[in-house]
């Protein structure tokens, strides 16, 4: 046996013995996984030295590139488990550096195996014999492979990271573990490294050793791992040794802790209780063991203890010492207030050993302050609620005390001496002397004084006050000064003259637009009104009002939304506005324009109406003077523009006729004349024939330009135009006593078309469907226009009215020219807007519905008679309506998704 197998042999051997060794220990204690990773890299170790002496030994450059091959698993080994002791035993280096490192090297493993024969070489030449030891050992000879640098470059990375470590635990304090483990790991790891890198590359000629510095590593790193038991062990023996001296400190501390007057709590490093002393468990009348670790909790109140463990638990982390109070269930069951302090404890060595805390009652002490400061507060409460200074003046030392408050009012600093001459500085010069006699009778005579008097501020404002106080008495029975309290009255005082100045200006105002200012109180059911407006209405001058009283004024065919309107306020407990009708006594009507506002009580519910009304009689006449020379002026327009249209056909047709007429003429001469030329017959009649084509194609020519012209087309939203619509039409909804609700779909797509057409359909449709209810009571006269959108992409608008319905014989005709029902209708509303609607693409369709049906939208005219109901509408008419007759018509609009207009449009009488 040769030098070179005895060393590598014993080398493996030895870690491996080392490797069982440290294997034994993790065994015994599970915690120790840096034993149990130096036992793996002790076993690759022993590998690597193995395959280097069997490197050695190769006899074929086949062999001798296996064996390079097989080294890199002990080696992938190796440093894989370098990496992880560092971050185990020494707790240090970047995670992410360690990644790294165990990627790189992994990688270069993989490589190792698809290269051939590795990744050392890319060619294997014949093996070259050296003498080494004194023995001939084969060396590698080859071509280099490039691919090699990997595996070079995890080392690289692997001393970056131990560098990095070692640093770490350097600056953390623990040098001796830096020096031993990061400084063994660094010089090994390098030594080998470089030793590789130079006989790879042909540097220099030798075999593989590096397993002799890895072996070295072995070595360093069992000493340390050792040098931690050995410690451990002393540590052992110097606690048993210390252990008797502790229990006999703590017999000793445990026995004062007993006899002391306070209550002494103690803790270890977990914060949990370890120790309380007689006095503690006399006062909770609880064992020892119930008080133990956190039982001590559960005779704390529920209210402080949170705020008792965060305190507690803030300091413990902060090693800080704290001063707490809480209430301590006492043996009685009652709570008593705690005075707890505590401060961190260190043994002989300096260690931290938890706490120790004193608790003393203080609850005599907490009930005095929590009195002083309930009655301090009260009397702050008591001042500010009242707006009150209170003030103290001593005649032996001159000194005038006062609250903070009145100080900051008067200019005064918040501290220092103010005698009584400074607080009569601040008083007016016309009330100085007053005061002072006052206060002078009071001190004199040993009685209470008042009075009232003006304060000037330093921003030059004037306050009035009202003193009010008593004489101070000593022992001796004398006066020794005065105590009293301040009151600023300058609103009370000035409140008359503000009211008076107030209600002159309202009286003066309301006469001056002619308003009437009225309240309601709904608890007595009494109303208060304007000396005008009683008189107005024929009430007394005094007395009570009640509502009913006034609703007999309103108008009867306005009385029912009247009280709609105010019941509606009083529900919502909103503000409201009304337009109505009143009936004075001498019969006149007038109209009546009120608003008004719901106050509510401490409980949230409905007390007061509050509201102005104003006459609006002559803005009534004038809109419906209006309305009628609007009316007037559109009667003319269109007999102007039928006048135009006569003549333009006249114009038209005067030729053509004419040729008609002397053709004719020619030919009934030439049949007198009893001489027929059939050929002149012929040509007469082809004439007349051309004439009167001519004459047929002039009045389609006027019928074209009569239904179309330029579309002025937009992007139209409906429920806007509908809005305007409601606007224009009020004037005659007040007039003829109907109501018009909207039920507008929101989010409703523009569409494409002509608004003033638009309207023009809207506008007749709505007056149509308020001269179809003339017979139907007023309360249930009522227009609703509404817009939706179809499932199918269809938009819809309908004009419903209450009125009595379309005759069956007059359905079919609704929409002929010429056709109405009106006594002084022309016929040409419905035919209008029917010309309108299928302009822009639409239909429109009249009927007369007992419930409304959603319909689906289609491209041809049609009239239907629906008797279902799907669409939220459950009564057959407004609210109330009970007429057998009644029924309700729709007019309908559609608009489809390609944004043509589809009309379809249900009206209510047919008198178009």
């Amino acid at each position: 046996m040769n030098w070179v197998t005895v060393i590598w042999s014993v080398g493996s051997g030895a870690c491996l013995t080392l490797a069982l060794i440290h294997v034994v220990v993790w065994w015994k204690d599970r915690a120790a996984r840096a034993n149990l990773v130096f036992s793996a890299m002790a076993i690759a170790v022993a590998a690597f030295a193995a395959l280097e002496l069997a490197m050695m030994q190769a006899q074929t450059p086949e062999q001798f590139g296996s064996d390079v091959r097989w080294v890199h698993v002990p080696v992938w080994v190796i440093i894989v488990s370098l990496v992880i002791f560092v971050r185990l035993y020494l707790k240090a280096g970047r995670q992410w550096l360690a990644w790294t490192v165990v990627g790189v090297r992994t990688l270069s493993l993989i490589l190792n195996f698809i290269f051939s024969p590795n990744i050392n070489f890319r060619q294997m030449a014949p093996l070259r014999h050296v003498s080494f030891l004194g023995e001939s050992v084969s060396v590698a000879a080859g071509v280099p492979n490039p691919w090699m640098l990997v595996a070079q470059l995890s080392l690289v990375l692997l001393v970056i990271f131990v560098m990095d470590a070692t640093i770490a635990v350097w600056r953390r304090g623990d040098r001796r573990q830096a020096l031993m483990v990061g400084g063994s790991i660094l010089f090994f790891t390098m030594a080998g490294t470089v030793e590789g890198i130079t006989i790879t590359w042909g540097i220099i000629s030798m075999p593989l050793t590096a397993s002799l510095f890895y072996q070295g590593l072995v070595v360093v790193m069992a000493c340390e791992l050792s040098y931690d038991v050995v410690h451990a062990a002393a540590l052992a023996r110097q606690l048993q040794v210390s252990d008797a001296g502790l229990r006999e400190s703590e017999e000793r501390f445990r026995s004062v802790a007993d006899a002391a007057p306070v209550l002494i709590w103690m803790s270890g490093m977990d914060k949990l209780c370890t120790f309380f002393n007689k006095p503690w468990l006399k006062f909770t009348g609880r064992g020892l063991e119930q008080e133990l670790g956190n039982g001590w909790a559960e005779g704390v109140h529920p209210d402080d203890l949170q705020k008792c463990l965060e305190i507690y638990t803030e300091a413990f982390d902060a090693r800080q010492p704290f001063v707490m109070q809480y209430r301590l269930r006492r043996y009685d069951a009652e709570y008593r207030w705690i005075s707890d302090q505590g401060v961190a404890r260190y043994d002989a060595q300096g260690n931290f050993a938890g706490y120790i805390g004193s608790c003393v009652d203080v609850t005599e002490l907490v009930n005095k302050e929590q009195a002083l400061r309930e009655s301090e507060e009260r009397m702050s409460l008591a001042a500010e609620a009242a707006n009150l200074g209170m003030w103290e003046w001593d005649s032996n030392t001159d000194e005038v005390w006062s609250t903070t408050t009145r100080r900051s009012v008067f200019g005064w600093p918040t501290s220092g001496k103010i005698t009584l001459k400074d607080l009569i500085s601040v008083v007016h010069i016309d009330d100085r002397d007053r005061l002072q006699q006052a206060l002078r009778d009071a001190i004199e005579n040993s009685k209470d004084y008042e009075s009232e008097f003006r304060v000037v501020l330093p921003d030059g404002s004037v306050l009035w006050m009202l003193a009010r106080g008593r004489c101070v008495r000593g022992a001796d029975g004398k006066a020794v000064g005065l105590r009293g309290i301040s009151m600023d009255v300058t609103e009370l005082v000035n409140k008359d003259t503000a009211l008076r100045e107030s209600e002159e200006r309202m009286r003066v105002a309301a006469d001056a637009v002619n308003l009437g200012i009225w309240e309601w109180d709904l608890s007595r059911d009494e109303i208060w009104a304007t000396n005008a407006r009683r008189a107005l209405l024929g009430w007394p001058a005094s007395g009570k009002i009640g509502f009913e009283a006034f609703v007999s004024r309103v108008h009867p065919d306005d009385r029912d939304r009247v009280r709609q309107t105010i019941d509606d306020a009083i529900h919502n407990g909103k503000g409201y506005d009304s337009e109505y009708r009143l009936v004075l006594p001498d019969g006149i009507v007038r109209w009546m324009a009120t608003r008004g506002s719901v106050h509510l009580d401490g409980n949230g519910k409905p007390a007061r109406l509050l509201g102005v009304s104003i006459d609006i009689t002559a803005r009534k006449q004038a809109e419906l003077e209006a309305l009628q020379h609007r009316e007037e002026l559109s009667h003319l327009s269109r007999v102007a523009a039928m006048g135009e249209l006569a003549a333009s056909i006249a114009h038209e047709l005067n030729q053509p006729l004419s040729g008609i007429s002397s053709n004719a003429s020619a030919g009934q001469r030439f049949i007198d004349r009893g001489d027929v030329d059939l050929r002149e017959l012929h040509e007469l009649l082809g004439d007349i024939m051309a004439d009167a084509h001519r004459a047929g194609a002039v009045i389609r020519g006027i019928q074209r330009m009569v239904k179309k012209s330029v579309p002025n087309r937009q992007q139209v939203n409906l429920n806007d135009l509908v809005s305007k619509v409601v606007h224009m039409v009020k004037p005659n909804a007040m007039l003829q006593s109907c109501e018009v609700e909207t039920l507008l779909e929101p989010n409703l797509p523009p569409i494409e078309a002509d608004p003033i057409q638009l309207q023009q359909v809207l506008l007749n449709l709505t007056i149509n469907a308020f001269d179809a209810m003339d017979d139907t009571p007023a309360p249930h006269r009522k227009v609703v226009i509404a817009t939706e959108k179809n499932s199918d992409s269809a938009i819809r608008v309908s004009v419903r009215d209450y009125g009595v319905g379309i005759p069956e014989e007059a359905r079919e005709r609704v929409f002929e020219q010429f056709f109405t029902s009106k006594a002084k209708g022309l016929g040409m509303g419905l035919a209008i807007v029917r010309s309108i609607v299928e302009s822009h693409g639409g239909m429109i369709v009249a009927e007369n519905a007992i419930r409304f049906s959603r319909a689906r939208p289609t491209r041809r005219t049609r009239v239907r008679d629906s008797r279902c109901s799907d669409a939220g509408f459950k009564r057959d008419g407004p609210p109330g309506n009970t007429h057998p007759a009644t029924t309700r018509r729709t007019a309908r609009l559609y608009y489809g998704s390609r944004r043509y207009l589809h009309v379809r449009s249900s009206h209510e009488s047919g008198r178009g």
